[in-house]
C-alpha cells in the first residue's frame, strides 16, 4: 500500500511538472518555427531583391504569424499588413464566391448559360458562345483559350465600363474547344462573369464586391476598381529587368478586377482564409454551396485539380491544400488553405517577371514545411539566365555586324551566293524572332511586354540586328557581283 501510495504521488508530482513546463515548451517552439520563417522568408526576399512584402499565417482560425518588410512603389512607404497589393488572379476566387453568392441567393444558377443573363454576349461562333455556362466560366472549361483571355488583360483602363467592353470586345474570338471538353485557364472566363455580376445585381462590379464580399468577410481594405484602391492605400510595385526591381509602367486596370486586379492586405486574406476554414462567417454560404465551391471539379494535373475559382491539390487525401497564386506585371501573390491542420497562409509581394512567378512557390512551400517540422525547400536563384543568354546573342550578333560593316569596305571578292543566302536566312529570322515568341509563349506581344519587359526588349534588339545583319549581308552580295563583272570587264 505504501508503495502504490508513493508511485501515485510521484505520478502526480510528474503530471505538475509536466503541466509546468507544457506551455513554456509550446511558446518556445512556436518562436522557434517563427525565428526559421523570419530567416526563410528574409533571405528569399534579399535574394529575390522584392522591394516590399507582407506575409500572414493563420492556424485554427488564430494569427499565428503576421509580419512586412520593405517600401512600396511609388513613395516608398513603408509596407505593413494592412497595406493593398494587387492580389492577380486570387481575385478569381473572390469573383467565384461572390457567383456562389447570387446563386444560393437563387438569382443564378450554375448550369445556366451566360446569355440567360448577358443576352450581348457572343463570341464568334455565336451557337458555341450559347452553350457556355456559369459552370463552364468557373471551370475555366468555356473553350475560350488562354491567349485571347490575355489579348484583353492589362488594359489600363479606368473607364467604369472597362469590364463590359472587355466582354464585348471578344465578338470575334474562336473557340479552341467545345465548351465544357477542355480546361484552358483564361481572364476571359472572369471577365464575362464580372459583366455576368454587374448585369444581374444592376451594380457596378467593384460596388458588389464591396458590400456583398469584402465588408461581409471583414476586408477593410479590399477594393475592386482604380479610384477605391489607391484610396484604401494601394500603390504600384515593380517590373524585375534582370532580376532587378524597377518601378513599373504599368498601371491599374478596372476591366481586369475580377480575374487580377482586386487589392488586398495580408489582414484582409486572413479574413478569406479564416472563412474558407469554415470557422468564421460561417452564415455567407450554407454548407452544400462551400462545399460546391472548393470541390474539384475540373482535373488540371496529375494531383491538381480546379474549382469554381480556386485550386485544389490532393482532395481526397489528409494533404488536401485549397490555395491560389496571383500576379499582375507589377505584384505577385500566394494564398493556401490545409484543412486537415488548420493551417493557412498569404504571402504578397510588389515585383513580378514572368520568370520569376514560380520562386515564390517555392516560398509558400518552404513555409507550410518549416510549419510542419520539415526542412524548407531550398530557395531558388535569382539569376536571369534566360536575359543574360539573350543578351550574349546580341552581343554576338553586334560583332557580327561589325564585321559585316568591314566587309562591306572590303575589296576582296568571295562568293556572291554565300552573301546572299546569309542575308536571306538573316531577314527570315528577323521576321520570324516575335511570332516564334508569341507562339512559343501562347501570349500576345502585349502581354510578354508588360510581363517581361526586359525580354521585350532584347528581343527587338535582336529582330533590328538579324534586318542589319541581313542588309548588309546582301549589299556584300551585289558589291561583289558588281567588282566580278568589273574585273572580268
Amino acid at each position: 500500500m505504501k508503495i502504490l501510495k508513493f508511485m501515485i504521488i510521484f505520478i502526480c508530482l510528474l503530471w505538475n511538472v509536466v503541466i509546468l513546463f507544457l506551455p513554456a515548451s509550446k511558446v518556445s517552439a512556436e518562436k522557434d518555427i517563427k525565428n526559421t520563417i523570419d530567416s526563410y522568408v528574409e533571405t528569399f526576399l534579399k535574394e529575390h531583391r522584392i522591394p516590399g512584402a507582407s506575409i500572414a499565417i493563420v492556424h485554427e482560425n488564430d494569427i499565428f504569424y503576421s509580419k512586412a518588410w520593405g517600401g512600396t512603389g511609388e513613395t516608398e512607404e513603408k509596407v505593413t499588413t494592412k497595406t493593398p497589393f494587387t492580389i492577380g488572379s486570387i481575385s478569381k476566387s473572390l469573383t467565384g464566391l461572390a457567383i456562389m453568392k447570387l446563386m444560393e441567393e437563387g438569382k443564378v444558377h450554375l448550369e445556366d448559360p451566360v446569355q440567360k443573363y448577358i443576352p450581348w454576349f457572343t463570341l464568334k461562333d455565336k451557337e458555341a458562345a450559347s452553350k457556355i455556362t456559369i459552370k463552364h466560366l468557373l471551370s475555366h472549361s468555356s473553350g475560350i483559350s488562354t491567349y485571347s483571355g490575355l489579348s484583353i488583360s492589362d488594359k489600363e483602363s479606368k473607364d467604369v465600363n472597362a469590364i463590359k467592353d472587355n466582354v464585348e470586345s471578344l465578338s470575334n474570338v474562336v473557340l479552341t474547344a467545345p465548351p465544357g471538353k477542355k480546361h484552358q485557364y483564361s481572364n476571359a472566363n472572369f471577365v464575362i462573369l464580372g459583366a455576368l455580376i454587374e448585369e444581374v445585381t444592376n451594380q457596378t462590379y467593384s460596388d458588389y464586391m464591396k458590400q456583398e464580399v469584402f465588408l461581409p468577410l471583414g476586408m477593410k481594405n479590399a477594393a475592386a476598381d482604380n479610384d477605391s484602391a489607391y484610396k484604401k492605400g494601394y500603390l504600384a510595385g515593380y517590373q524585375s529587368w534582370f532580376g532587378i526591381p524597377r518601378k513599373s509602367s504599368i498601371t491599374y486596370d478596372n476591366g481586369g478586377a475580377p480575374y487580377g486586379y482586386i487589392t488586398a492586405s495580408a489582414e484582409d486574406m486572413v479574413q478569406y482564409i479564416k472563412f474558407l476554414s469554415g470557422q468564421e462567417n460561417a452564415d455567407f454560404l450554407t454548407e452544400n454551396m462551400m462545399n460546391l465551391y472548393v470541390s474539384p471539379h475540373v482535373q488540371t494535373g496529375e494531383t491538381r485539380y480546379y474549382g469554381l475559382g480556386v485550386r485544389i491539390t490532393n482532395p481526397d487525401s489528409e494533404k488536401k491544400m485549397i490555395w491560389h497564386s496571383g500576379s499582375t506585371p507589377d505584384s505577385h501573390a500566394e494564398m493556401f488553405f490545409i484543412p486537415e491542420t488548420g493551417w493557412g497562409g498569404v504571402i504578397l509581394t510588389n515585383k513580378n517577371h514572368i520568370l520569376e512567378e514560380e520562386a515564390l512557390s517555392y516560398l509558400k512551400q518552404g513555409i507550410i514545411n518549416i510549419i510542419n517540422g520539415e526542412k524548407p525547400v531550398d530557395i531558388p536563384s535569382n539569376t536571369p539566365i534566360v536575359q543574360l543568354v539573350t543578351l550574349g546573342t546580341i552581343c554576338l550578333l553586334f560583332a557580327m555586324l561589325v564585321y559585316l560593316l568591314v566587309k562591306v569596305k572590303s575589296k576582296k571578292i568571295h562568293k556572291k551566293s554565300i552573301w546572299c543566302i546569309s542575308g536571306i536566312i538573316f531577314f527570315v529570322l528577323s521576321i520570324a524572332i516575335i511570332p516564334a515568341l508569341i507562339y512559343s509563349a501562347d501570349s500576345p506581344w502585349h502581354a510578354i511586354y508588360v510581363f517581361s519587359p526586359d525580354l521585350a526588349y532584347l528581343s527587338i534588339g535582336i529582330v533590328i540586328l538579324f534586318a542589319l545583319n541581313g542588309l548588309f549581308s546582301i549589299i556584300i552580295a551585289f558589291k561583289q557581283n558588281l567588282q566580278v563583272k568589273y574585273f572580268n570587264s
